[in-house]
């Protein structure tokens, strides 16, 4: 009998080792589970000094709009001159500058709009954020937090706040409150905001309904489940908290390994993601939009800023408008540009120098470039397709200004999604990454190939998806009076989710080895109801997860589920809940457990599937087994799983992309479907069946 060296009761969970023992002793194979992972995700106890630095990070959060609440962290923070601890930061440059900023008038004010995409808020934003990310240690960060706390402009202090907690070494593994629960403005509709202040002025608890944008007449409706899930606008929000477009890597000293490949993949993913959505509900792929083109479909956003009016609604059929600093001809000659430099497989470096995009690491620097990021090797030249883009149809309406309207919903990331044309926006760019992926040759059989073992079967539980009711707390929405206290008050959405399922794929190897195991999943017909060749299908596979797996000589069956899954992160808890837990373990109550590695970016993990169809929809699923020691990148056990995001969201605390593989391989590139298929990669046909609920 074969075990899984030694770790069976580990890897089946003890309260399923006899059905384990039996199921081997049945087989003769090894039954490797992987729920182990979340057993071993490097979790431990917090201690007093964590959880107070917990505590008050959540404060400092709480109701942002208003001055601090808490009169200890007010007092400090009126007390507190930074001026007079310069010594306590590794660079004073940036708090220095905050100061004189903060002093002469020259900041954005409170209760103004900041987007990151405004070039002045945005650097008045990183001044604020390197004071925090400089300070020298735990008590100097506090105290320069609670200093700008009700100084700052309130979004610039959450957004600089946020990235210094997830990037200081000393703030590793903290938790943040969720972004809606934070601005719940930018998640909900106006029309609840104004029912919950209803609510509110009669001190009545409530639960509000919200609805999608547009109605049956609008195609789109059909899927606005998914570009405005409140979990897809958290997840696009934080990575580019995780991977910010003005990041200084040698400056900071913390690497963003393959950022530029992060970009591309992970927006590549949610468009694969949406065109399966759209598949499911009769609406053909997504279109890419094109400068010079009309855009088809407007959008009226039906949301509300807390100050400052509505966000602009676009009408059906509008044109792209010159805006002072952006002209539509230049994004026409950007893209003509970035098109030379894939065909030429060469970029043009601002020292006039050629850097190569003929190797796997092409990828990295065009999405680097295409971004663009810090990183980007000529972006007078090449422009910024991608931000100007957000820009240009986040004005569209009014690009002169004449109107002093406020930023689109495309000038936020925490709202982007929702606009129908954000999805466009990234189909055109993720066609020109096609463009130079279809440059590369298709991968050769001994890129394919793991000589010696073969996937004999997979197998995986009924796939069944619907909806349910999910609330957002709107606490934080809503301004407070000494006459009005807090009542409960709450939005609440349809989502989508779908049961938990298992897969198993049992595996034959002439030698125990480790193994790199990726599962996607695509479609099988188009919108006309004609099977998709697997060269066209590559464009529309969706990753489900990827993970290490130890395969013994002989049969091995792998299990994982669907919640261990690298692509997604489960559901954040509320505020609410995440104080009371930290409160508790103060006072010795309970324990609160931290991972170093927590991940707030991460797909959520009900989106995980697809909708599919009532009768069943059928999706091709692929299992491919590659050798894990050949792609093998940082020095870390084989089982780390980087804080469970990784697929999307890459590493966090330094680490590097923990495997060498191309992301999406080995769909990346061109497929022969007479030279894809071997004995590791593994094909079968699924069902998605959706029911309203469960």
């Amino acid at each position: 009998m074969h075990d899984c060296d030694g770790w069976c009761i580990l890897c089946c969970g003890g309260a399923d080792i006899m059905k384990c023992i039996l199921t081997v002793a049945l087989l003769g194979v090894a039954v490797c589970h992987l729920a182990q992972a979340k057993v071993m995700r490097g979790e431990a106890p917090a201690d007093k000094i964590f959880l107070s630095k917990q505590r008050e990070v959540l404060k400092l959060l709480n109701k942002v709009h208003e001055p601090n609440r808490f009169k200890d962290q007010a007092d400090l923070g009126r007390s507190y001159d930074p001026t007079q601890h310069l010594s306590k930061y590794k660079n004073a440059l940036p708090v220095k500058t905050l100061v004189k900023q903060y002093t002469s008038g020259r900041l954005l004010p409170r209760g103004q709009i900041f987007t990151l995409f405004n070039d002045r808020q945005r650097e008045q934003m990183i001044t604020i954020f390197e004071s925090l990310f400089y300070a020298e240690d735990w008590d100097t960060f506090y105290r320069t937090a609670c200093y700008v706390r009700d100084r700052v402009n309130e979004g610039q202090f959450v957004y600089a706040l946020s990235v210094a907690v997830l990037h200081r070494e000393d703030t590793r593994g903290m938790v943040l409150p969720p972004a809606y629960e934070v601005y719940p403005h930018l998640f909900v509709n106006s029309d609840v905001i104004h029912a919950a202040y209803r609510a509110k002025m009669r001190q009545e608890p409530a639960r509000v309904r919200m609805n999608f944008t547009g109605t049956v007449r609008n195609p789109e409706q059909r899927v606005a489940y998914l570009g405005e899930d409140v979990g897809i606008n958290s997840h696009h929000s934080h990575w580019h908290m995780d991977f910010p477009f003005w990041w200084k890597q040698d400056e900071y000293g913390v690497k963003k390994d393959r950022q530029g490949e992060l970009f591309y993949y992970m927006h590549h993913q949610l468009i694969a993601r949406l065109d399966l959505e759209r598949l499911s509900n009769d609406l053909p792929f997504v279109k890419p939009l094109y400068w010079e083109d009309k855009i088809e479909d407007g959008f009226y956003p039906q949301t509300t800023y807390r100050v400052g009016g509505e966000f602009p609604a676009r009408p059906d059929n509008f044109e792209f408008q010159d805006l002072q600093d952006i002209k539509v001809k230049d994004m026409v000659d950007y893209t003509r540009r970035i098109r030379e430099a894939i065909s030429q497989q060469s970029v043009i470096t601002r020292w006039g120098q050629n850097l190569p995009l003929n190797d796997t690491m092409g990828i990295n620097i065009l999405g680097s470039l295409v971004e663009p990021s810090q990183e980007s090797p000529n972006p007078q030249y090449y422009g910024a397709l991608h931000n100007y883009g957000h820009i240009l149809l986040g004005q569209i309406t009014d690009p002169k200004g004449k109107f002093d309207m406020p930023p689109g919903v495309m000038e936020h990331f925490e709202t982007a999604t929702r606009d129908p044309a954000f999805f466009r926006l990234h189909k055109y760019i993720d066609n020109l990454f096609k463009l130079h992926k279809d440059m590369l040759p298709p991968y050769a059989r001994e890129e394919l190939e793991f000589p010696g073992v073969a996937i004999q079967d997979v197998t995986v539980d009924d796939l069944v998806t619907y909806f349910e009711d999910f609330d957002i707390d709107l606490l934080n929405a809503l301004d407070d009076t000494l006459e009005l206290k807090d009542v409960e008050i709450k939005a609440r959405v349809r989502r989508l989710n779908h049961r938990p399922f298992t897969f198993s794929i049992t595996v034959n190897s002439n030698q125990e080895q480790m193994a790199a195991v990726r599962i996607f999943l695509g479609p099988k017909f188009d919108w006309f109801g004609q099977e998709i060749p697997i060269n066209e299908k590559r464009l529309y596979v969706i990753e489900l997860d990827k993970f290490v797996a130890k395969v013994n000589k002989g049969a091995t069956v792998i299990q994982r589920k669907s919640s261990e899954s690298s692509v997604a992160i489960p559901d954040r808890e509320t505020t609410k809940i995440l104080v009371r837990r930290v409160d508790d373990a103060l006072q010795g109550k309970a324990t609160y457990t931290v991972n170093k590695d927590v991940r707030h970016c991460g797909y959520p993990e009900r989106l995980l599937l697809p909708k599919g169809k009532r009768d069943g929809m059928p999706f091709s699923l692929f299992v491919i087994l590659t050798d894990f020691d050949k792609e093998k990148v940082n020095d870390l056990p084989w089982d780390y799983d980087y804080g469970g995001s990784i697929s999307y969201c890459g590493t966090v605390s330094g680490h590097k992309y923990p495997d060498s593989k191309p992301m999406g391989f080995p769909f990346d590139r061109q497929i022969n479907s007479d030279n894809f298929f071997r004995s590791n990669i593994y094909q079968k046909d699924v069902v998605i069946t959706f029911k309203d609920s469960e």
